[in-house]
């Protein structure tokens, strides 16, 4: 058992892996186009200085954040 379970696990993840993948495929075209849109915005941003001045805030945010393990 110790030793079948994470094959079990790995071949339900994979079965469910396979229909997300296949949204992908279908939509493949806009999938590539909004990842395209992203990298142009994410290269505006970076070329304003808007992406530090965000990155900055951020890391002042997340400065106080303790992991509760």
């Amino acid at each position: 058992m110790g030793l079948g379970l994470p094959f079990v696990v790995v071949a339900v993840a994979y079965r469910r892996a396979l229909g997300a993948f296949g949204w992908v495929k279908r939509h493949y075209v806009w999938v590539m186009r909004a990842g395209g849109g992203m990298l142009v915005v994410l290269g505006v941003l970076l070329l304003t200085g808007i992406w530090d001045t965000m990155m900055g805030s951020m890391q002042t945010w997340a400065q106080g954040f303790n992991v509760g393990i």
